[in-house]
């Protein structure tokens, strides 16, 4: 039998081994995790660069590919927004603009600390610029453009893209102050000059700066002698004269007032005219 020394000295050898053990263990455990994570890492930084090469060549599809095996197996690494920029921009470029907006999102959302923000900000804006129709059909995409950039405008005051985001707001309210004038101008068509002035009030409340707007004064003005409101059509051609219209505009708006009895000049009082 052991006596109570030796049995001692066998438990501690034998716990000595087990730590042994243990720490062998763990070494080759943390080895095998560290080269398994090198290996992914190096995995995913093939497929990134293939997909910048695809992404160069055009080859936007098998870009996506690439691009979204590098989200989903590496979606917290550094490429991560960058891989998920490329998705969208490679969407963008397909004119897959529906597709190519809700990718921008993802981004915005996943990473809102990102740099690429004001880039994916910027681009998912365009997206609605891409999609906004002709003035005649719905414009619901042109004002979410519109709001989208105006958006961006408030994020991002003094970014490099701000001058060239109001020329292109100017250019989306002057496709709805087009698309407003002409539903109105249509019930002056008409002669349904009550419900045209509605549309004209519209226009002139809300894209009162556009090309159109001169345009709409007049045939307001046209409309409100039609319904014998001759007061108020004298005061609508006196704003639209001292707005400076264009030449076409200002003659005929001239000649409506001299056949109201009232000179160029509007020097005649709104009571002369009753």
């Amino acid at each position: 039998m052991l006596n109570s020394h030796t049995l001692q000295a066998v438990v501690m050898n034998n716990r000595r081994i087990s730590q042994i053990f243990i720490v062998v263990f763990g070494l080759l455990f943390l080895f095998g995790c560290n080269k398994a994570t090198r290996q992914q890492q190096q995995n995913v930084d093939f497929r990134f660069n293939r997909g910048k090469k695809y992404f160069e060549k055009e080859n936007y599809y098998k870009a996506i590919d690439e691009f979204n095996f590098v989200v989903l197996n590496n979606p917290g690494g550094e490429r991560a927004d960058d891989a998920q920029l490329y998705v969208a921009d490679s969407h963008f470029e397909l004119g897959e603009y529906v597709v190519a907006a809700s990718e921008y999102r993802r981004l915005i959302r996943r990473y809102p600390s990102s740099p690429l923000v004001e880039q994916a900000q910027y681009k998912l804006g365009m997206c609605f610029v891409e999609l906004s129709p002709h003035y005649g059909l719905d414009q619901e995409y042109t004002r979410q453009a519109i709001t989208t950039l105006q958006n961006f405008l408030e994020d991002f005051p003094y970014s490099q893209y701000a001058e060239k985001i109001t020329e292109q707001i100017d250019k989306l309210r002057e496709k709805l102050a087009h698309k407003t004038y002409s539903s109105g101008h249509l019930y002056y068509i008409l002669r349904q000059y009550d419900s045209a002035i509605i549309y004209y009030d519209q226009l002139l409340e809300q894209y009162y700066d556009t090309s159109w707007a001169n345009q709409t004064r007049l045939e307001r003005a046209i409309s409100l002698v039609k319904m014998g409101r001759t007061g108020e059509a004298v005061t609508q051609l006196r704003d639209l004269l001292d707005r400076n219209p264009p030449e076409d505009i200002r003659n005929e708006a001239e000649s409506m007032l001299r056949d109201l009895n009232e000179a160029p000049a509007v020097a005649k009082s709104d009571d002369n005219l009753e």
